[in-house]
């Protein structure tokens, strides 16, 4: 009886935590539909030129709904051009499950696919970096408030132990002290540990913008830029195409999205 109870016990354990185990999400990728392509470090780069103008483009990774492409520009004209990253974007078809109707006769929902098209503009590095701003101000201010609070009640505990200086205390007023004294240190270390684990999360984050990002740049005649370019992913994305504008001149790129592993 017991053997069999503790069967039990591990089956509804095992089926428990079973439930309980995260999958991983679906990560995709975006494979180039020319087959006018070149392979360099692993990835696979497809060119487009006009005007005078040269982009060459491949798929990196995606990851925590982020996908990211790496882009050089090249400008062989006698003008300057403006690379403007937050011009470029893409259009594609999606598709979309959804319930159509109830079948009453079978007694199951009908489902039918949503095809529509959609623009998605590419992450602004500019606005990024705004925002990361933001952040280390709104740190650096509150870092600064929980350093004056902790200050103050260190001076409130000063005086109450220089009041208290030459007179007997119980046990329950040390022991209180003794908490307060604690929960003082816990404060002031927990305000340090977060302030620099925010700030360096932020650093990090403004060094990815800042430095591995294609930025706004005017490219002068006879040079070239290149940097990642960032977009969120919509997992409904089937094909598309990825624009990218220099001034009055349109280079276009056609993709397909696909789960990895496919």
């Amino acid at each position: 009886m017991r053997t069999s109870l503790l069967i039990g016990a591990s089956i509804a354990l095992s089926t428990y935590l079973a439930g309980c185990i995260a999958m991983p999400e679906t990560i995709f990728r975006a494979d180039p539909v020319s087959n006018n392509t070149v392979w360099y470090s692993g990835e696979e780069f497809q060119t487009g030129s006009k005007d005078s103008i040269s982009v060459s483009v491949a798929f990196e990774n995606e990851l925590g709904r982020t996908m990211t492409f790496y882009m050089v520009v090249g400008n062989q004209g006698p003008d300057t051009v403006l690379v403007a990253p937050e011009n470029i974007y893409f259009y594609g078809t999606y598709e979309r499950g959804m319930v159509d109707r109830y079948d009453m006769v079978h007694g199951a929902y009908v489902f039918d696919t949503v095809r529509y098209t959609d623009t998605t503009y590419a992450i602004n590095p500019e606005r990024q970096l705004a925002g990361i701003d933001q952040q280390a101000a709104q740190a650096n201010a509150t870092y600064s408030t929980n350093n004056n609070l902790n200050a103050a009640a260190a001076l409130l505990q000063l005086v109450g132990d220089v009041a208290t200086i030459g007179k007997d205390k119980t046990e329950a007023q040390q022991k209180q002290e003794d908490q307060n004294r604690q929960s003082l240190e816990n404060s002031e270390a927990d305000n340090q540990i977060t302030y620099s684990s925010t700030i360096d999360r932020l650093n990090k984050e403004r060094d990815y913008w800042q430095n591995a990002t294609l930025r706004k740049t005017t490219l002068f005649p006879n040079t070239a830029i290149g940097g990642k370019i960032c977009f969120p992913v919509d997992p409904n994305l089937q094909a598309f195409k990825l624009i990218v504008p220099i001034d009055s001149t349109l280079i276009k790129f056609d993709f397909k999205q696909k789960p990895v592993g496919n």
